[in-house]
């Protein structure tokens, strides 16, 4: 299979775990007496031991992810404090407000590759300021009247950095490992190793029912490591750009799952922003990617791009594949 094609289907599975991750995080506080900062300690602690005895088990040796270790703990830190700063920003903010605001980091991600004159997405220009007027219908209800905190706002800015701060990071990181699960799981050690640093300050308290410990390790397993393991591996395999440029559905995602689990009802204007949200990403990914600062190479020539969508690399790829008989 065409390795961007895989690329796009493992970030897929991230934003589709990732918002598996945010109804298990409404959904523990609901049925436990756990707070919910607990369940952010918990949900490293978890996954970190979890994929450590997947790597045990297995017959294949640990790659040269582990050479340099901390690369990959900085990176769990770097996710850590996204982590926390989702949770004490939500306890500030109303969600609608949170996710308008905290879903700018595909755009803080998009931006930065334009920047550093990475490959971007051709019609950037026009999928992100749909992407992010889909988001405003979908989330807001125009006719309640809502205070927005100013510290919440604050929190909120700093976890939309640090994802699209992970996101980059990733990219780079992940791109030369060919073990990825080895790389993944010392970056759950990083992120671990900063909950357990702030059990100090934020306390710890642990379920007391086999029903609470069932949802947290479905938090754990489904909406942590599968997700996070599918995003370094997409993110590898694509840019951070592309990458960004995908996982800017989750909010539709989001806003299905609480239809499905919660019995959320929808309204048109809902329909109408997650329908807008999914026609930016599916222009974001059928668009040719564009480099937007010109490169010289040694020879002091310009050396052009062939601008290709993902479905063409795909076609393209394939079709190299299998070469003509004669």
């Amino acid at each position: 299979m065409n390795k961007k094609l895989i690329g796009v289907i493992a970030m897929l599975i991230a934003a589709l775990g990732l918002a598996i991750a945010v109804i298990f995080m409404k959904l523990i506080p609901m049925h436990t007496h756990l707070l919910a900062r607990h369940v952010a300690i918990w949900r490293f602690t978890i996954a970190a031991p979890v994929l450590w005895l997947i790597l045990l088990f297995r017959k294949k040796p640990i790659g040269k992810a582990l050479k340099r270790p901390w690369r990959f703990l900085v990176l769990g830190c770097v996710y850590a404090a996204s982590n926390f700063s989702a949770i004490f920003a939500v306890q500030r903010l109303p969600s609608s407000i949170y996710i308008i605001i905290f879903f700018i980091y595909p755009s803080l991600v998009i931006l930065y590759s334009m920047i550093r004159g990475s490959a971007v997405p051709r019609l950037v220009w026009l999928g992100l300021p749909l992407s992010m007027v889909g988001m405003l219908l979908a989330s807001i209800d125009f006719s309640s009247t809502f205070v927005v905190d100013p510290i919440g706002v604050l929190i909120t800015v700093v976890n939309a950095g640090a994802v699209a701060t992970y996101m980059i990071l990733s990219e780079k990181v992940f791109a030369n490992v060919d073990d990825k699960l080895a790389g993944t799981a010392v970056v759950f050690t990083g992120a671990m190793l900063s909950g357990c640093i702030l059990i100090p300050v934020l306390g710890i308290s642990a379920p007391t029912t086999p029903q609470g410990w069932a949802l947290l390790g479905s938090l754990s397993i489904f909406g942590t490591l599968i997700p996070i393991l599918a995003m370094n591996y997409g993110l590898s395999l694509l840019t951070a750009a592309r990458g960004a440029s995908i996982i800017a559905g989750q909010p539709v995602v989001n806003i299905l799952l609480g239809m499905l689990v919660f019995k959320e009802k929808l309204t048109f204007q809902q329909w109408i922003g997650g329908g807008l949200v999914i026609l930016a990403v599916i222009l974001l990914n059928r668009s040719p990617d564009r480099v937007p600062l010109k490169r010289f190479a040694p020879d002091g020539i310009y050396h052009t791009r062939k601008e290709q969508s993902l479905s063409e690399a795909c076609a393209s790829k394939e079709s190299m594949s299998y070469p003509n008989k004669h």
